[in-house]
This record gives C-alpha cells, structure tokens and sequence, in this order.
C-alpha cells in the first residue's frame, strides 16, 4: 500500500488527548527488523495499519541500534499528526516474538481510553522534579477524571543518567494515590552511554516521559520477579545512590562473600559479575514482597554498585532463581494483570528487565508466550526489555525495580 494510502486511513487529530467511540478498545500491532529507521518505520506503522480504523494514539519501542532523531523523524513523516510516544529498549516484543534490533508500533483505536503524553527534565539535574512535570503535563492533557474512571501512568525514566527512584517518586508525588503504574527505564543494551525517549514527535534525551491512560473499565497490572532469598538480613550501614558501601558496618562484597560461602558457593571478585547475574539484592517490604536491586560491579573499596538506588539504613538479602521461577513470575504477572480487568482485553503492554535476558536466553520466548496464554492467545501484546521496572507491588506506591516484570492489560 502507498504511504499516502496508509496516511489517509489515520483520521489524524493534532492534539494529545484521545477520546474514542464506542465500538471497543483495540491495539493494532506492527514491527519491523529493518536496520533502516526509515524503512523500519513504513513498515511497521503498515503492518499495523492493516486492521487499525481510524487509530487515535500509538505507542512506540525501538532498539537502539537506530539513530533516535532520524527514526523520530521517519515516524512523524508516517504518522503525520497522530499523537505518539514511547522509548528505546534493548529488545522489543511484538506478541510472544522478541526482536534485538527492530521497532514495534501499537496503534489504538475504540471505545472509552482518553491518553495524554507529559515529559520533564533533565533528569540528570533534578529527577524528582522530572517525574513530578512529566506526570502534571500528562494529566493537564486529559479532562477532569470523575471519580468512577480509572488512571494509568506508563513512566519512562531515562536508565541511563540521573537516579530513575527519584523520578518515579516525583511521579507518584504528582499524581496521587489511585493510580495504576507501569513503565521502565529507557535504554538499550549498554553499548551506547546515552538512550532516548518519543513524545510530540520529537527524540529527546535525558528526560522522563509519562504517557496517562484514562477509561471506565478497571486497567489491570501484575507486577512479580520470581526471586527468592538466599541469605539471611543484613543492613545496609553506609551507602552512596546506586552503591552499597558497608553491608553491617563491613564492607559489602565481604558480606556478599560470605554468605555465598556460607551456602557452599566459592566466590570472588573474578566471578563476581556470574554469580551476581542470578543473585541480586532484595529489599524487604511490610507486606512481604521485596524491592530488587542489580549488583553489577565491585569497587576497590569493596563496596557493591547496583543499578539502582540502595537506600542507607535499609535491610538487604542476598537472594536467588532458577529458570523456571523467573517464567512462573512473569506468567503471574500476566495473571494478576488479567484478574484486574474483567471482561475483554484490548491488548497489553510488558516491561521485562533486559538483566532477565542473559539468564533466560531464548528461553524468553517461552516467557512470552506464558504470559500470552495467561491474558489470551487473541490479546494484543506489545513491550520491550527496560533497564528497571516502575510497578507498585500488592497496590502500595511506586518504585522503581530491577529484574522483574510488569505487565498493563487494557480493557476492551
């Protein structure tokens, strides 16, 4: 189909705000392993297009071996005045298909979902006050919400500069409670030291985007990581942002150390990045659940870096996983998504932590398709592989993780 072709079909409106009649929400789902970002972006916005009436938002993932502010502008191009948005990502999902290189576009169409697109920062400079203006210019997009409509924040901290647990505080800050979150960390596969975010049709960098979803019927997520401890408490007596320094007023690789002696695993700075792969941190929470925390690197202090914020005074545990515990999570995720949103689904949207991948391989894709099964086979699917998770574990407030997954289903 010529591009003009496809451009006529978008019914495309300028403004931010989405308001859909009354024939049902769907997703519309195209991709593309095209290394050309202008190629990528006529064939997947196509592909979508094939089923999509007069599609009023579109979500967009792409990897980050493209050149953000050309795919940016091959996309406009495509799209014209079609409100869109979204970020990069290691990997990206279309249904149970994993691409590594690739861009994905989900278009929305039908009843009931009104969305509204904010961004601030940088996030590098003030994180907190990002999260807080991206979530307040989303909002200001959307109606007043009356008190029987349900909201969604998808937030997309920049992974790669400024301290994304601020960002998702300010955004929780902003909005309030009542709210249903989701979102990651945009960022590719640690190649480049610099990631980028969409929105108003424009590549930015060092920033943080919100896109708000608004409907009638309850929009359902499970969030869930499949780790479990492996060490007993100890407390985090110094630390500095991402890096625990003094693990019980010791340094944190000897505590980390010792209790992997302690359960028979012989460990040592060489092996370190190993074994920490399937060990991460677990913060405990009152109701149980725990906060994971990535150990990527030792210091020469011995202190462990982490990817994310570890708080000082809090408790740690040194926790594990196999395989098959981190598919059960995923899968329950998927679960408690599709327990939230009775009735139909129009589609959904997974974040799954681009640290599971190593561990899971090609086995990701039997991840998938659990979490397909779970939502239905004819469920619309969409996501990517983020560096961090936002979710709010058992309906408390947002925080952002590390090596779990999210899943947002969408009512119909």
């Amino acid at each position: 189909m010529p591009a003009s072709a496809e451009r006529s079909r978008l019914n495309l409106h300028a403004s931010t705000r989405v308001n859909i009649d009354s024939s049902g929400m769907r997703m519309q789902i195209g991709k593309s392993s095209s290394p050309d970002g202008e190629v990528a972006a006529r064939e997947a916005i196509a592909e979508a297009l094939r089923d999509a009436d007069a599609p009023t938002f579109a979500l967009v993932f792409c990897t980050d071996q493209y050149d953000a502010d050309d795919l940016a502008a091959a996309l406009r191009r495509e799209l014209r005045d079609l409100p869109w948005a979204g970020c990069c990502a290691a990997g990206v999902f279309a249904g149970t298909e994993l691409l590594l290189q690739g861009l994905v576009v989900a278009l929305f169409r039908g009843v009931d979902l009104q969305v509204g697109t904010g961004m601030g920062g940088p996030v590098s400079k003030d994180p907190r006050a990002a999260g807080r203006d991206a979530v307040a210019r989303a909002i200001e997009k959307l109606p007043p919400m009356p008190p029987e409509r349900r909201r969604a924040l998808l937030v997309f901290p920049d992974g790669l500069s400024g301290n994304p647990t601020e960002v998702v505080r300010g955004a929780q800050q902003e909005a309030g409670a009542g709210v249903v979150w989701a979102g990651g960390g945009a960022g590719g596969n640690l190649q480049s030291a610099t990631t980028a975010q969409f929105t108003d049709g424009q590549a930015y960098r060092d920033q943080a985007v919100v896109i708000a979803f608004d409907a009638q019927a309850p929009i359902g997520v499970g969030i869930q990581h499949g780790w479990y401890p492996y060490g007993p408490p100890t407390q985090v007596t110094k630390a500095h942002g991402a890096t625990a320094i003094e693990l019980d007023y010791e340094s944190a690789f000897e505590v980390y150390r010792r209790t992997a002696a302690s359960r028979g695993d012989a460990l040592d700075e060489q092996g370190f990045a190993r074994f920490a792969m399937t060990h991460p941190l677990g913060i405990p929470q009152a109701n149980g659940e725990f906060v994971i925390r990535d150990p990527i690197s030792i210091g020469p202090d011995g202190s462990v870096r982490c990817v994310a914020e570890i708080p000082d005074g809090s408790l740690v545990r040194v926790m594990e996983g196999a395989r098959a515990d981190l598919m059960d999570a995923a899968a329950g995720a998927a679960n408690l998504a599709r327990k939230g949103t009775p009735g139909a689904l129009g589609g959904a949207v997974v974040f799954d932590c681009f640290s599971r991948y190593p561990i899971l391989g090609e086995e990701i894709r039997d991840e998938l398709s659990r979490v397909q099964e779970a939502l239905g086979e004819t469920t619309p699917l969409v996501g990517c592989l983020t560096l961090g998770e936002v979710g709010a574990m058992g309906g408390g407030v947002p925080q952002f993780h590390n090596k779990t997954v999210v899943v947002l289903a969408l009512p119909g």
